[in-house]
């Protein structure tokens, strides 16, 4: 997550290690449930009135995002993630996904050919990347949950809630 090691190689070691399948899914999607911070469940209406312009690009997997995203008011087909193939309760991931490759994101964000003002909101290096390949006006650091100075070195701001994100975005 600081760019030590290119997203694809991070990916690919992580799964090697968790043997993802439908229990393992049910219980991730339980305990992210129980950790969306208040400052986005307090301001869902924010989420939901600013829908038609919210996107998530993630390395995440969409099987423990979607339920989140749907929960927080986006849009189905503003979702980009990860995902699964499932095969005799195995989940092995899907590699024809766009966003297992390096620069995923990048790529998204472009094919998207967003003509407003791009805002990246994330915690990664790949999240900066967007910005850092000229698809993203800013790049805001969201270090509410965690805090990778090498990432945030690289940030024009930095936020520990959506709060403060959104009093940022109020006065762009």
């Amino acid at each position: 997550m600081n760019g030590d090691i290119n997203f694809t190689k991070a990916l690919n070691e992580r799964l090697k290690i968790l043997n993802i399948n439908k229990n393992i899914i049910e219980e991730g999607i339980e305990l992210i449930n129980n950790k969306i911070s208040s400052s986005f469940l307090n301001n869902s209406t924010f989420l939901k009135n600013n829908a038609n312009n919210i996107y998530i690009v993630s390395g995440g997997f969409i099987e423990f995002i979607q339920p989140v995203a749907k929960l927080l008011g986006i849009k189905p087909n503003h979702i980009f993630c990860n995902s699964f193939h499932e095969k005799n309760g195995n989940y092995k991931l899907n590699t024809n996904n766009i966003m297992v490759k390096n620069l995923g994101k990048v790529e998204v964000v472009k094919n998207l050919n967003i003509n407003n003002k791009v805002i990246v909101i994330g915690d990664g290096y790949t999240d900066y990347e967007i910005k850092k390949y000229g698809y993203g006006d800013v790049f805001i650091a969201y270090i509410e949950h965690v805090n990778r100075k090498k990432v945030t070195d690289l940030a024009d701001y930095k936020s520990n809630s959506f709060d403060d994100i959104i009093n940022y975005l109020n006065n762009l």
